[in-house]
């Protein structure tokens, strides 16, 4: 009975061991910190309105998007990002939310018509990527051209 006890306390001692092992190495949160993606869009030289860009991760397909402000400035935040890694991006109109679509059917048609050429809104065909260097803050500004 003696030899009982000793085993079972080598088998939760154990236990315990593999518990922690594998807990302490899963290393998730230290391998994909939160990332924030700020910069600015331009159409052929002037900051691009009326806009939303879209990041979008081949690697895990995660993907993240922000409307452009009247400035061309964006900031788009990934809470777990991958670091070194290559993000393909697209250009559309502005994503519009559910409670701002009356306000934006009010205003006059010609003041909310964005032309992006047609290429920039598929992240496969926008030729628009950019690498992830770091944890916190990123900067990726974007020149478009209409032609």
């Amino acid at each position: 009975m003696h030899f009982y006890k000793f085993d079972q306390l080598n088998f939760i001692a154990c236990l315990l061991f593999m518990t922690a092992l594998l807990v302490g190495c899963s290393g998730e949160a230290d391998s994909r910190p939160a990332v924030e993606i700020k910069g600015t869009i331009t159409l052929d030289g002037a900051p691009l309105q009326q806009a939303s860009i879209q990041f979008t991760s081949p690697k895990t397909g995660e993907s993240a998007y922000a409307n452009l402000d009247a400035d061309g400035n964006y900031s788009i935040s990934f809470p777990k990002a991958d670091i070194g890694a290559e993000y393909e991006i697209s250009v559309t109109p502005p994503v519009v939310e559910e409670e701002n679509a009356m306000a934006l059917a009010e205003i006059p048609k010609e003041k909310t018509a964005t032309k992006i050429p047609a290429k920039y809104s598929n992240r496969s065909t926008s030729g628009l990527k950019t690498i992830i260097k770091q944890a916190g803050s990123n900067e990726a500004d974007f020149e478009l051209k209409s032609k």
